[in-house]
């Protein structure tokens, strides 16, 4: 891979997610459904939310249709099938980082767009994040303060990388 910036920061995605996700899968069924702000938007709802938006933005960038969706789960148990589906779209997203950046037409909310590969595949790191963070939100909103955030940070992969 060429560039070690892309490569550490889909690396990082990968492993965040998969933290996240194995926490989730460990917590009471109650906890998947919390919401805070939004009803309709549960923890288990946002954790399937990041999994769906990686297979459209990977459709995206290799230009075939997007994967057929499924419903959020509802269960902890359930939250098995994204930790498997997650890591294969992680994999695959890391694999198209040396996609030459052109522009890629897709519709997006029922509109024809325009955007380039490199903001389609940075758009995956940062939605990963943001709802990483509101799912950690929304589990402290419930009394459940168990993803902690600073504990799948940057530094906290490369100390996991390098064994320590």
């Amino acid at each position: 891979m060429s560039n070690p910036l892309a490569e550490r920061s889909f690396k990082h995605m990968a492993w965040a997610n998969k933290q996240m996700l194995e926490i989730l899968k460990g917590l009471p069924d109650e906890a998947i459904n919390f919401s805070a702000w939004n009803p309709d938007w549960t923890v288990g709802t946002i954790a399937h939310h990041i999994v769906i938006a990686e297979g459209r933005l990977i459709s995206r960038v290799i230009e075939q249709p997007a994967p057929v969706e499924f419903d959020p789960p509802k269960t902890a148990a359930e939250i098995e099938k994204l930790i498997s589906l997650c890591a294969e779209r992680d994999a695959q997203l890391l694999s198209l980082i040396d996609t030459p950046d052109q522009m890629r037409k897709f519709v997006r909310y029922g509109t024809e767009v325009e955007f380039l590969t490199s903001t389609i595949l940075v758009q995956a790191v940062h939605h990963a994040s943001e709802h990483r963070a509101q799912i950690s939100d929304i589990l402290a909103a419930n009394k459940m303060d168990v993803l902690n955030l600073d504990e799948i940070d940057l530094w906290s992969f490369e100390k996991f990388e390098r064994g320590l």
